[in-house]
């Protein structure tokens, strides 16, 4: 993300967005009640009785509502018209802003918190999104989830009845045939649509093996190149959760953030478990122990900052600023992703400690 103006006076910051990540980190950062301003077009009726036309124009909203689609690149911001050109616009209308690659927006703050200019300077951590399909698979079951930095969606799920080893040979290639023959029409629908960078398959025995095997002999697609396979313990969604947290997949950890927060997320689980005085949970408990520069790592869930009321933004505001001056590290992680649920069920707001606390 490039800042093209930061005006703090006027609590202006013109930016252009430059990759798919300053599109997430504008989504956490814009909140209802700020104001956003850009160029974009509108339909406009000049004559009554036609549709009208689109034209060109600079607007600037009141934000009432920011949504992010990922596999269209784009942020929508929709809110109220407050200023515009007087001969096309009715102030007070509504619009929504597309907010795509490589365009300049303005957004304006009443007041705008340390850590969300840190998240500005900071966005291109990770330049470009990292998109993996991951069907975990055995004998009749499959599931299949595309995975990104940004969200975790659950496409389809197949289960049907495989015959037993004792059936007639021809049968039981006949319903395996037809068994990945169904999964390899998900598959190919989703590369069409989106750019996948890597395809996991994994599962128990044998199955995935037999299953890549029947890919390579009917297809000469490009994405074969793109295939992992990774033992796991089932077929089921808990499959492609454990696929997650795999050594198989470390070498590719520190370009994708959903391996990057899984491990975190785990590392939290490993202490509750073994040793939970090192682990805070919810606002108190972390905000004393950030008062006393014990908190090492703090992870939080974005729908913590994400539309917030301007009295917890502070709240948070305070514990990240505390953690960050004794020299721990911030992490914010997608609700979109189980790892993200995973926080949220905790508390939203967790703390790793460098040291026990004593009361």
């Amino acid at each position: 993300m490039k800042i093209l103006a930061n005006d703090q006076k006027q609590g202006e910051i013109t930016v252009k967005v430059e990759n798919l990540n300053d599109l997430w980190t504008l989504y956490n950062v814009i909140s209802r009640g700020d104001k956003a301003a850009g160029r974009t077009h509108r339909r406009v009726v000049l004559r009554e009785g036609t549709k009208g036309e689109k034209k060109p124009m600079f607007l600037k909203l009141e934000v009432e509502d920011v949504s992010f689609h990922e596999f269209t690149n784009r942020l929508r911001i929709k809110g109220k018209i407050l200023e515009g050109p007087e001969d096309l616009v009715s102030f007070g209308t509504y619009h929504t802003l597309n907010v795509e690659i490589g365009q300049r927006i303005t957004i304006i703050k009443e007041q705008w918190l340390n850590h969300e200019l840190k998240r500005l300077k900071e966005a291109s951590k990770f330049e470009s999104n990292f998109v993996m399909i991951i069907i975990a698979i055995e004998s009749g079951l499959a599931n299949i989830s595309l995975v990104s930095n940004f969200s975790h969606s659950r496409i389809a799920s197949i289960s049907v009845t495989i015959p037993g080893k004792r059936y007639e040979q021809t049968h039981r290639n006949k319903a395996l045939t037809e068994f990945f023959d169904d999964i390899k029409k998900v598959l190919d629908e989703n590369v069409k649509k989106v750019e996948v960078n890597l395809i996991v398959i994994c599962g128990p025995g044998n199955t995935r093996d037999v299953f890549i095997k029947h890919l390579k002999e009917n297809s000469n697609d490009e994405y074969l190149t793109k295939i992992k396979s990774c033992h796991v313990s089932s077929g089921t969604e808990s499959g492609i959760l454990e696929v997650l947290k795999s050594k198989e997949l470390a070498e590719i950890k520190k370009n994708v953030k959903i391996l990057q927060e899984t491990e975190k997320i785990e590392k939290i689980l490993e202490y509750l478990s073994k040793d939970p005085d090192l682990i805070v949970i919810g606002f108190d408990e972390v905000s004393k122990a950030g008062e006393r520069g014990a908190i090492g790592q703090l992870l939080l869930a974005d729908v913590l900052i994400r539309g917030t009321s301007k009295e917890q933004k502070l709240k948070i505001e305070k514990i990240i600023t505390d953690v960050e001056y004794t020299g721990g590290e911030i992490n914010i992680l997608s609700s979109e992703h189980p790892t993200g649920q995973q926080l949220i069920d905790l508390g939203s707001i967790v703390g790793i400690l460098r040291y026990k606390l004593e009361n």
